[in-house]
């Protein structure tokens, strides 16, 4: 019997799920490393936000291709930040759809800056 040929047709017949398997990893790798940066623009949109430069948080949001969304209450200011990511692996798209959300918000007192 040859063993080579058995091998190679088990690698064959493994290597698409294996590769499937990486390019999922590779999607949720994306996600998380968007999350954290997400999260450190929202860093920056709050900073500019609270010196009262609401056009330059619009410009800045517009810039990075992030949707900028405020709610207002009395005294607290909820702003929350999201972007859209593209899914790339095959069975990952679709599972969870061909595009992603993500999306982090900061609550933060005081009224509405003009």
């Amino acid at each position: 019997m040859n063993k080579k040929g058995q091998a190679l047709v088990e690698f064959v017949l493994i290597l698409p799920i294996l590769l499937i398997i990486l390019m999922s990893l590779i999607d949720v790798g994306n996600i998380f490393m968007n999350k954290y940066e997400l999260n450190k623009e929202l860093d920056t949109i709050t900073t500019l936000y609270q010196n009262g430069d609401k056009k330059e948080v619009l410009a800045y949001a517009a810039n990075e291709n992030i949707i900028f969304e405020e709610s207002l209450n009395s005294h607290l200011t909820v702003l929350t930040i999201k972007k859209e990511l593209k899914i790339n692996a095959p069975v990952l798209s679709n599972i969870i759809g061909k595009t992603y959300i993500i999306e982090t918000s900061k609550s933060i007192f005081g009224a509405e800056n003009d």
